[in-house]
């Protein structure tokens, strides 16, 4: 069989990857994002499972995980926390083993399958009818002056500071309601810590997360007459609604796809099945989007899915914490 992978961010490589330790030939296409770091939302920040993940692929996770916090402070909650940036750039290049990424797309006649992890664009599954893109803005910077490991809540979003060293921070925001660049310039994290000769901005760029959700994705897989298409991480919804967060869930699709690979609706059902807390998330987000009133539930939601990612926050505290969200 022969097989493209369009999309070389974190599900798209992981999965050539996997498929490369199982002797497939596999070609890998994607398009330069204009970057300094060669990334498209870059997102340094991960949440549980990344280390197993990565030794799966035959890595040491240890080579790049930047930064390990025990707590954060999301507006005025200090929450405990298991958190963990990560070495996104330097995973991706591990991962993809010095194979060629060629700029440009794959002919769909010159393949049996392709395999799209082109993410947000979704370039070659059918469009969505219900897709939610939340914009975001990120900055790395370097500063003399601390930042906290915060997470502030607000216009269906979040602003996060995240450390990568003891001097080093990933700041960014996404908002479904007001411009993201004007919540951090109102915070004053980047400015404050850059300012005056106190540090300097590393990189910044833009980006687009989908918050969908898989159950809002579908089809995962669908032939054209021409190949069989089957979508894997972001592509078909696989980030967590409420966090953002894709990196795990991007990684563990790979895995699914290769379980079922010659199953379709094997891998629609696993995919539904291991992602089914996302749907969940997503009814909280069509709630705030409409403005509808929040219930104890939805505290649940929060709390829960919350201590998924390894942050221990409280009914009362995902109550308080849901309002501010909107």
């Amino acid at each position: 069989m022969k097989v493209a992978i369009a999309g070389a961010g974190v599900a798209g490589s992981y999965l050539h990857r996997l498929l490369n330790n199982q002797a497939h030939q596999v070609d890998l296409f994607d398009h330069d994002p204009g970057t300094k770091c060669g990334l498209s939302a870059c997102a340094w920040g991960s949440s549980r499972g990344f280390p197993e993940l990565v030794k799966d692929s035959g890595l040491d996770p240890k080579k790049y995980i930047m930064k390990h916090f025990g707590y954060v402070v999301m507006d005025d909650y200090w929450i405990e926390a298991d958190l963990e940036t990560v070495n996104k750039p330097r995973l991706l290049r591990d991962l993809r083993q010095g194979s060629p990424i060629m700029d440009s797309s794959p002919n769909l006649t010159e393949y049996d399958r392709i395999i799209d992890a082109t993410g947000v664009s979704r370039d070659f599954l059918p469009a969505l009818q219900k897709d939610i893109i939340l914009p975001c803005v990120q900055w790395r910077i370097r500063t003399s002056t601390p930042l906290e490991n915060r997470i502030n809540l607000g216009g269906i979003g979040f602003a996060w500071s995240f450390p990568l060293s003891r001097n080093e921070y990933h700041v960014g925001c996404g908002s479904l309601l007001s411009d993201p660049n004007k919540i951090i310039e109102d915070l004053g994290w980047v400015q404050n810590s850059t300012s005056n000769g106190r540090g300097k901005i590393i990189c910044a760029c833009n980006g687009r997360v989908r918050l969908t959700g898989p159950h809002r994705s579908r089809p995962f897989v669908v032939d054209n007459g021409t190949c069989e298409i089957w979508g894997v991480g972001e592509a078909i919804g696989c980030v967590a609604p409420l966090a953002g967060d894709g990196i795990v869930a991007g990684m563990r699709s790979a895995q699914l796809l290769i379980e079922h690979w010659s199953d379709p609706e094997g891998y629609t059902e696993a995919i539904l099945k291991e992602f089914h807390w996302m749907k969940s998330e997503r009814n909280v987000i069509d709630k705030l989007r409409i403005g509808k009133r929040l219930e104890m539930n939805d505290a649940w939601i929060l709390r829960k899915n919350s201590r998924r990612m390894g942050m221990k926050v409280g009914l009362r505290e995902a109550h308080v914490l849901l309002g501010h969200l909107g």
